[in-house]
């Protein structure tokens, strides 16, 4: 049996217990339907942990992983106007998935300049505009630290000069 038709007979199987289910013990699904994407999300992370060269699963298992988290928060106990804070989150799903494509991946600068990109809008949105507005003034500190790492990182020798 190959391993595509297992992942896609599981998700059938939990998907019609989850319906069979619902017909006998009472579930909210106005609460619970995140927990698919959510589950969605794991099953991305499984295939790459299946296989470590296939480090594209995780760019889906990241997006729907950190949105499923912040619809299932939103969702317990229908609390939808946390969105107006919380919606960096969005941003941030996929720069964390550059992020972690760049570091299980090939380590090309192609993922990690987006990640950074999504990752700091993201942290300045949630300053400036989000549940963290009190810290709102200090968020150039941010563009000092990252000056900071730039200037002083440690640098690989120039194989052309040997510098």
């Amino acid at each position: 049996m190959d391993r595509r038709s297992l992942v896609a007979g599981g998700i059938l199987i939990l998907v019609g217990l989850s319906f069979f289910l619902g017909n006998f013990i009472e579930f909210y699904w106005e609460e619970l339907w995140p927990l698919w994407m959510i589950l969605g999300g794991l099953v991305f992370l499984g295939l790459f942990l299946a296989n470590r060269r296939s480090y594209g699963f995780l760019m889906p298992a990241t997006i729907l992983l950190s949105q499923g988290a912040l619809f299932q928060f939103c969702a317990w106990n229908n609390r939808w106007y946390y969105m107006e804070e919380l919606w960096p989150v969005f941003i941030l799903g996929p720069g964390l998935g550059f992020l972690l494509m760049y570091f299980f991946g090939k380590r090309e600068t192609g993922f990690v300049i987006p990640a950074f990109i999504l990752i700091g809008l993201s942290a300045i949105f949630f300053v400036t505009l989000g549940p963290f507005q009190q810290y709102r003034d200090f968020w150039p500190v941010l563009l000092i630290l990252a000056g900071l790492f730039l200037v002083f990182r440690r640098r690989k020798p120039d194989v052309v000069n040997g510098n």
